[in-house]
């Protein structure tokens, strides 16, 4: 199940998952956020839109 392109808030302000990393360890992804600033966080934390 891949979640690149999809969706997510990060406290409270949208954010695109951009790439996923996959195998043991933390389950880190590549968001962008509103000002187009990209990250490598955690994948915990972040929230569905509804």
């Amino acid at each position: 199940m891949s979640i690149v392109g999809k969706t997510y808030l990060e406290k409270g302000k949208r954010v695109v998952v951009q790439a996923q990393w996959n195998g043991k360890g933390p389950r880190n992804v590549l968001i962008e956020r509103e000002d187009g600033s990209k990250v490598v966080r955690p994948f915990r934390g972040l929230r569905k839109v509804k």
